[in-house]
């Protein structure tokens, strides 16, 4: 990758700045935005799936939300409502065209990117690993509460994430863990039973793999380029636009 393909970039959100960066190869005419889980997640962890879309003329960005990577910060107090504002500061500040955008959450970030999509008109989403949370946990703060929201047996079943999927026109990919231990196998199922309005949906499984998918591709290096492919595909995917 050219260096001239590489720009960092830093965003103003509520006192913080969002550290990202966007590669940008000779004639994309696709974007990926790319977002990271909870926990100790963060951008860097992309870059052998950038590296990847980039070679296939895909343009990326991924960046570091409040409590994460070079952002930096406190993720308690944060909210899942504030990381959907992040995602839209960033679409606004890199002038993306949502036309010609797909998000690509994990996990954590997958719900994020479904709340997301639903406000900016994404044509695209692929939802790898994905998380859903009760609709009551979208503006509670990180921490106790919050994690008393998430303790409690199915709480994920009324996510309002599985209505917005329900009336998601676009292309729509979801990528899971045959042997995930965190998200539910219940939580893929539904986001993709879900979709019935969606212009194309696909499930792609990758078996014998855990939550840490990182772990799993080193293990097995042909997992990783099947579920790239997957992801590129989508990316690459023509627009869909509802009926007027």
């Amino acid at each position: 990758m050219l260096s001239g393909d590489h720009l960092d970039f830093q965003v103003p959100f509520q006192g913080a700045l969002l550290h990202g960066s966007r590669w940008t190869p000779l004639g994309a005419s696709h974007t990926a935005l790319i977002l990271h889980g909870g926990g100790t997640s963060a951008a860097e962890g992309f870059g052998e799936l950038r590296r990847f879309l980039h070679a296939r003329h895909i343009e990326t960005i991924a960046f570091d939300a409040v409590g994460h990577g070079r952002t930096g910060g406190a993720q308690l107090g944060t909210t899942l409502e504030e990381r959907v504002q992040q995602v839209i500061a960033v679409v606004q500040s890199q002038g993306l065209v949502p036309e010609a955008l797909a998000l690509v959450g994990f996990s954590m970030g997958a719900y994020v990117a479904v709340k997301a999509a639903a406000q900016l008109g994404v044509p695209r989403l692929c939802l790898a690993i994905p998380a859903a949370y009760a609709t009551q946990a979208y503006q509670v703060p990180f921490g106790p509460q919050f994690s008393q929201i998430l303790r409690t047996p199915d709480s994920w079943v009324d996510s309002d994430a599985f209505d917005l999927v329900a009336d998601y026109t676009g292309h729509l990919l979801v990528i899971s863990a045959e042997e995930d231990c965190v998200v539910p196998p219940e939580i893929p199922h539904t986001y993709l039973t879900c979709a019935s309005k969606s212009a194309s949906r696909q499930h792609h499984i990758i078996h014998r793999a855990g939550h840490q998918l990182s772990e799993h591709y080193a293990r097995e290096p042909q997992a990783r380029e099947d579920a790239y492919a997957a992801i590129a595909a989508l990316c690459q995917q023509g627009s869909h636009r509802s009926p007027t």
